[in-house]
């Protein structure tokens, strides 16, 4: 069965929404690999515990920024509002970061909201997946609160994240989480996707 092109189009994007979830997972292998002291792209052990830490909240946060999202209407000023709702909700909960720990968790929160709901597969490129837009963000949002909660009871972590921030912990955790859902983005969604 052929394939129309918007859908093979939704199909490049979710093959390209796992890019930004490799490329962060690269960031915590990288040290994990080389050992301490080594980082790549100019991070340490504090920025990667921001990101830790502002994946809680991306994770957590997920369900409620998403409903808008999640609406299906034929109406494109309909689905413009529906975005800029989105925006806002995103924008409240970044602002919530930035009380928690300062300007880095709220930039971490932003980055991770792309990055770990499908990017532009999700925010800006998918208007044409109607009800399969809704199943694979909910997928995307349960497996994510399922993993990150899974790995802090294997990795035997706090359930206070905040002190998560300066152990070394967060490397092999933040390199496990963000390649399984990198592959998850890869073997799981994207076929979803291209067959739904």
């Amino acid at each position: 069965m052929i394939k129309a092109p918007h859908q093979q189009r939704l199909l490049f994007y979710c093959l390209a929404a796992a890019l930004p979830l490799f490329l962060v997972a690269s960031l915590f292998n990288y040290s994990l690999l080389r050992g301490e002291g080594h980082y790549l792209f100019g991070s340490n052990l504090e920025i990667l515990g921001y990101l830790i830490q502002a994946e809680f909240l991306a994770v957590a946060s997920g369900i409620l920024i998403l409903i808008p999202l999640l609406v299906r209407s034929t109406l494109k000023y309909i689905r413009w509002f529906l975005f800029a709702v989105f925006v806002c909700l995103a924008l409240g909960f970044a602002w919530l970061a930035h009380e928690i720990d300062g300007r880095a968790d709220m930039l971490c929160y932003a980055l991770l909201v792309f990055v770990s709901y499908g990017g532009g597969t999700l925010l800006v490129f998918d208007w044409y997946a109607g009800a399969t837009r809704t199943f694979l963000s909910l997928l995307r949002w349960s497996m994510g609160i399922f993993i990150y909660v899974s790995l802090q009871l294997s990795f035997n972590l706090e359930s206070n994240i905040s002190i998560w921030k300066n152990t070394r912990t967060v490397i092999p955790f933040g390199a496990s989480y963000f390649y399984i859902l990198s592959v998850l983005e890869l073997i799981l969604y994207t076929p979803l996707t291209y067959y739904l």
